[in-house]
């Protein structure tokens, strides 16, 4: 038998007997055994469950911190394409510039943003990968359009009244024309055959202001005579202007002329009005650009579109290319003399 006392502190109460018995003794052995196989088992496993809870902590912090930073790497990544769509437009302006200056072989390099090697497959990328090679490309493309404006800048300070006799601006009002007829190879819709358009016809309303498209002199005001070309006559009422001995402009099927040979007129100034004289099947413009750039003096028909700077036409990369690849003049039939006014020698 065991006995236990419990003895108070305070001297005034009774002390308490507690007695065991052999089965009390064997009750409190297993009880206290239970207790500490128990405190030795959690001690045992506490570490595990530690680390798995510390785990499942760590990697629900990181999914959020990776949520986070996913979501600026698609900002990142929606401000880069604006970027990129912003400097595409640049450098088409950039290149057109170039081009109507003559200066392609200034330019330092074309296409849009992609820098892909031969067999790489972009699908296999990471996001973060694609992300870091298209702002290093971006980087670069940069760097080029800035080389190309300083190249323009140059070249423009140097030669102020070029620039300012070069076409560059729509004839008409941007939101009143509808491009019915390119430049280049059509069926004609008066003999149904094939034939090359030298211009490029703007379908707008009738006396729709037509507005010249650099400074220069009108060379031609009126109606070319049946007798001396027929090909010309059908033009109806033309104005003819000439821009620094380097460019002629023709604005065609006018209705109304209100300049006048020998008129010096500005870039932006009315000089007509949108009509449907001679062989037209509706009010339009019939509008030329020629130059002499590649074979001087005999000023040869170019694409309108690439000498308008201040409105965007769709497929602006190939008509670019076209402009630069093609040398073939056999469509191109010569001015009459009375275009080019009293300066032609």
């Amino acid at each position: 038998m065991i006995e236990i006392q419990v003895h108070p502190s305070d001297i005034r109460r009774k002390v308490r007997y507690y007695f065991l018995g052999r089965r009390g003794v064997l009750a409190a052995i297993g009880i206290l055994s239970v207790i500490l196989l128990f405190v030795v088992a959690s001690m045992a496993v506490a570490p595990t469950v530690i680390r798995r809870v510390y785990k499942n902590n760590y990697l629900f912090a990181m999914r959020e911190e990776s949520a986070v930073q996913h979501e600026r790497l698609r900002q990142h990544v929606d401000s880069m394409s604006l970027l990129e769509k912003s400097l595409d437009d640049q450098r088409l302006r950039v290149e057109k510039l170039l081009t109507i200056y003559n200066l392609s072989g200034q330019t330092l390099g074309q296409g849009g943003f992609s820098v892909s090697s031969a067999g790489e497959d972009s699908s296999k990328r990471s996001e973060l990968s694609e992300a870091s090679r298209r702002e290093l490309q971006l980087k670069i493309s940069l760097r080029r359009l800035l080389q190309q404006v300083d190249t323009l800048t140059r070249y423009e300070a140097a030669n102020t009244e070029l620039v300012r006799h070069t076409p560059s601006i729509l004839p008409l009002p941007a939101e009143q024309f509808v491009l019915t007829s390119p430049f280049g190879t059509r069926v004609s819709p008066f003999t149904k055959t094939t034939d090359f358009h030298r211009g490029m016809d703007l379908a707008a309303p009738m006396g729709t202001s037509i507005f010249a498209s650099a400074d220069g002199v009108v060379t031609f005001a009126g109606r070319y005579p049946i007798s001396q070309s027929i090909n010309w006559w059908r033009f109806g009422n033309v104005v003819v202007v000439k821009h620094a001995d380097r460019f002629i402009t023709i604005y065609a099927h006018c209705d109304t002329v209100k300049v006048k040979e020998g008129q010096p007129v500005a870039q932006g100034e009315a000089i007509a009005t949108v009509g449907s004289s001679g062989w037209s099947t509706n009010s339009h413009l019939h509008y030329e650009v020629r130059s002499d750039l590649q074979r001087p003096g005999l000023f040869d028909s170019i694409d309108p579109r690439i000498y308008i700077l201040n409105y965007q036409w769709k497929n602006e990369e190939s008509l670019l290319i076209k402009a630069r690849a093609s040398k073939d003049y056999k469509n191109f039939d010569p001015l009459p003399s009375a275009f080019f006014g009293r300066r032609r020698v």
